[in-house]
């Protein structure tokens, strides 16, 4: 039991406590022989004991105190107050649900898009001052899968009591009490009294016009610790380039084995096969000029996988234990046919077809220990992994060159078919041990010494042939083919310091860190070593000034090792239009990030402000060296280096400002975020610094009440397009074939400024049988750049909607939508559709959780999908092919009940 008070009593001489959140309490430095012991607390008889010292004693432990309840029942009191909508704590940041405005039918996710600091974008990603939320627990407790966004739209707001944003160090930490290096934001949700129990999910079975039919079925139960779920599932449709099938099924377990002891287990199946067809319209800029290019892409792709999972973990009062174990096996079919047709300051079609099938098995084991001793914490960790990938490529790769008048002067045709093995292993091993100065139960003062290693082992064999017309047979093409052996051992020994108080936190050591990375290619029967000597220093304090302000400042200091491709000196040649050359005498680059948060909430006035500022400056950055290598037709082809360099440095500062009136009733929000960087980009060996600046603002303001609501914003944003690693991370994400040729030009420099204006506003009308919404949109987007080739771009687009549903004679059902879009400043064709979307059903059983719906989606067959971003100094128009009118039949049963009680979840 927590804040229970504790008195001890020597002699004439007495000192008092409170016990913690698990009911633990102490008296260090007691020079006394005779105590006793007085533990009171309301609704408790007092417990008193006395206690001897006897000499040479070190410690005495009291075991476990039983305190019986009070045989004096005094009558209920019932105290109504206005709840406080938002408290802050050391590491949390906690928001009362009874302070915001919650229906009936409102989901956890239209909770959290009401608490100020946090955003949920439209794929539901949760996000706290501009951190993502990576772990979901309920009442301190893991949740299924711990994934935020797989819940919140699950779980029925009227469950809930109490939001918690945490600082979440890791669950060894809150087992020692030592909080040391980079947290993680942590969403916990503290359900009402009896609401920690539920089932939930669904089945449903569907058939439509576009050869559609399928099923799913997921089912839920939660009973405190204990959770179970299995899902099922089964679809298939017309996509509009050909018919595209998901399988999928899984099942978990998760409970306690006695009182202190946690076992998991999970397996999950899946399966797609999907077609697809897109078109993209790409403008480059670079010194040469500039380039345009039109992508016409058919993609064909089947996946499946099946993983296994085993977790065991136990906690008492003076061990923790974690483990893990899981296999996981991938394996992937695909086949690609694109065309890129290609203008501007050099002419050349590409045409590429390319068949590719890969296998990815893979096992990890884990275990995590910590134990208390008699005055000191020994922790430690240990795991393995190995994993390999084994893949199969057929290419066809022509590539049309012409000359200044258009008239074609060359055509390179190349059959490859390319064979990749790799495999890796892993291990990793860590001990730390801490020396306790002081600990009670508002205080604590410890040192710890920590060494961690790892051993990662590599071996990749990529060959490829061509086909000998002559003898029909392969042969392979050393050029074109690279066998590597490589083994990194990393290590990292520190000392750390670590004080936390009632009100204070501070954390502060050193690290040093020694790597040796050792490169092999037995084909050169050539080895290259590269030894790396780091030191990082780290510093963390935070203070809770009152429940109402906090303010943290944290240092960290990083390295980061330069990766194999990096340093490995043979040509990799597997595009062919961007042969990549490592750098074998590569500097491991080291990240120094400052960062600071300032948290305040008014409890008289709800005024809410939250606000952080954050330095990064790198040193030894390792960044692309873009070199443009132009040939005798006039095309040009690009290759990719690396190379250290310094001066690159980011500075952002962001806020959150959250004012309410009348009881929530109206609020207008104030949020945004500037920042300057400078990055370095080096073309044909040439250094250009980029400096970028960002800025948006945005204003919010809404009206609540009880069946109607109105919500109004409007943002602006300016940002420069910097990013001189782009080139390298969107050739790593986006297979070869499928990338525009004009983004093997992109140099990272910064050509292109984006201004971009949005508005938006949505009101709501909520009757019991009859409800009615009305949204409206309008966004402009302007590209431009300051060079003499005058590129500018302008995409302007006003979107207006409603919607409504009518229920009548209480189980039937009708509903609409209409959405009229229309757009400006594509270069691809568009239309500006309205789209138009009704729907009919009818209710069963007495909570109407069985229901037959019939939909038509875009009755008019009006819609396409278009979009344009802007990626380094490349501006990227996409278009896709879809099925957009389509009848749909379902029948779909609702499962949603906690602690008791049904909830019916509105639908998005």
């Amino acid at each position: 039991m927590s804040n229970i008070t504790v008195k001890l009593y020597a002699g004439s001489d007495s000192i008092r406590t409170t016990t913690n959140d698990k009911g633990y309490f102490s008296f260090p430095k007691i020079s006394a022989t005779k105590i006793t012991i007085n533990i009171s607390g309301i609704g408790f008889k007092t417990y008193m004991a006395k206690y001897t010292i006897e000499s040479g004693m070190k410690e005495i432990d009291l075991g476990i105190l039983i305190l019986k309840t009070n045989e004096i029942t005094l009558p209920d009191v019932i105290i109504k107050a206005k709840p406080v909508a938002i408290k802050y704590k050391q590491d949390t940041v906690e928001y009362d649900a009874d302070a915001f405005h919650v229906q009936e039918d409102d989901r956890v996710t239209d909770l959290l898009k009401q608490l100020p600091g946090l955003e949920v974008d439209e794929n539901e990603n949760v996000t706290a001052m501009g951190k993502s939320m990576t772990k979901l627990r309920v009442n301190g407790q893991d949740f299924f899968t711990n994934n935020v966004k797989d819940f919140i739209s699950k779980l029925p707001a009227g469950i809930v009591e109490k939001i918690q944003v945490i600082d979440d160090f890791g669950d060894r930490a809150n087992f020692t009490g030592i909080k040391i290096g980079e947290s993680q934001k942590m969403l916990n949700i503290v359900t009402k009294p009896g609401m920690d129990n539920g089932q939930f999910g669904g089945f449903s079975v569907n058939g439509g016009t576009n050869n559609q039919i399928g099923g799913n079925g997921n089912v839920n139960l939660w009973n405190g610790s204990k959770q179970s779920s299995g899902n099922v599932g089964y679809s298939i449709a017309d996509n509009g380039a050909g018919l595209s099938q998901n399988k999928n099924a899984g099942l978990s377990y998760n409970n306690k084995i006695g009182s202190n002891t946690r076992f998991g287990m999970n397996y999950n199946y899946s399966g797609s096969k999907s077609n697809s067809n897109t078109l993209q319209a790409v403008e480059t800029v670079n010194n040469f000029g500039k380039l345009n290019s039109q992508l016409e892409n058919s993609r064909y792709s089947a996946n499946g996988g099946q993983s296994l999972g085993l977790s065991f973990n136990q906690t008492t009062k003076k061990i923790y234990l974690s483990s893990s174990a899981s296999i996981n096996y991938n394996k992937t079919d695909s086949r690609t046919n694109s065309l890129n047709y290609q203008t501007g300051f050099s002419k050349q079609d590409f045409k590429n077809n390319s068949n590719n099938s890969t296998n990815s098995p893979a096992l990890r084991a884990s275990l995590e220990f910590s134990k208390r001793l008699k005055k000191n914490t020994l922790s430690g960790n240990f795991s393995f992994s190995t994993s390999s990938n084994q893949s199969n490529q057929d290419i066809i790769t022509n590539t049309l060159y012409y000359n200044a008048n258009g008239v074609l002067e060359k055509d390179s045709l190349l059959n490859r078919s390319v064979d990749n093995k790799s495999n890796n292993k892993q291990f990793d091993f860590g001990l730390n041990y801490s020396f306790i100065l002081k600990q009670d139960s508002i205080s604590s003062k410890n040192i710890s010494i920590d060494y961690s290693g790892s051993l990662n082992v590599t071996e990749s064999d990529l060959q490829t042939f061509v086909l000998n017309p002559l003898s029909s047979s392969p042969v392979k093409v050393d050029s074109l083919s690279v066998h590597t052996r490589n083994s990194a051992v990393n290590q990292s020994l520190s000392l750390n310091y670590y004080q936390s108080g009632k009100k204070n936190r501070i954390s502060g050591g050193l690290n040093i860190r020694p790597n040796l990375v050792r490169n092999y290619y037995p084909d050169l029967n050539t080895t290259y070593n590269n030894n790396y000597i780091n030191f990082s220093p780290t510093f963390n304090y935070t203070k809770t000034i009152t429940s109402s302000k906090t303010l943290s400042i944290n240092y960290n200091g990083s390295n980061n090792n330069p990766t194999v491709s990096q340093m490995q000196p043979v040509k990799n040649t597997q595009n062919l239009q961007n042969i990549v050359i490592g750098n074998p005498n590569l500097k491991s680059s080291f990240n120094h990030s400052f960062s600071s948060n300032f948290n305040y909430f008014g409890k008289k006035s709800n005024i809410s402000f939250q606000s952080g500022f954050s330095i990064n400056t790198i040193r030894n950055e390792i960044i692309n060296n873009i070199i443009l290598i132009p040939d005798t037709l006039g095309a040009f082809k690009q290759e990719t280096r690396f190379e250290n360099v310094n001066g690159n440095y980011s500075i952002n500062v962001n806020y959150n400002l959250n004012i309410p009136f009348k009881s929530r009733k109206y609020t207008v929000g104030l949020n945004g975020s500037a920042g300057n960087s400078r990055k370095v980009a080096i073309i044909n060996s040439d250094k250009t610094f980029n400096k970028g600046f960002n800025f948006s603002q945005n204003i919010s303001a809404s009206f609540n009440i009880k069946k109607f609501n109105a919500n109004a914003n409007m943002g602006y944003i300016v940002s420069t397009n910097n990013n001189n690693n782009f080139g390298q991370s969107f050739e790593q994400s986006t297979a070869i074939d499928q990338m525009p040729y004009n983004l093997l030009l992109n140099t990272g420099q910064s050509f292109f400024r984006t201004k971009s204006f949005n508005s938006n506003i949505s009101a709501s009308l909520r009757l019991k049988n009859f409800r009615l919404s009305f949204n409206g949109n309008y966004s402009n987007s302007h590209n431009n750049n300051n060079t003499s080739l005058n590129v500018n771009t302008k995409i302007q687009s006003l979107n207006f909607g409603t919607s409504g549903t009518v229920t009548l004679f209480k189980s039937y059902n009708f509903n609409f939508d209409a959405n009229k879009r229309i757009n400006k400043g594509y270069s691809l064709a568009n239309a500006n559709p309205l789209i138009i979307n009704v729907g009919a059903g009818k209710s069963f059983l007495k909570n109407k959780a069985l229901s037959f719906n019939i939909n038509v989606n875009d009755l008019l067959n009006q819609g396409n999908n278009i979009s344009q971003r802007v990626l380094g100094n490349s501006i990227i128009e996409s278009r896709t092919n879809q099925v957009m009118r389509v009848v749909t039949f379902g029948l779909n049963y609702n499962l949603s009940s906690f602690g008791g009680k049904s909830f019916r979840l509105r639908k998005e």
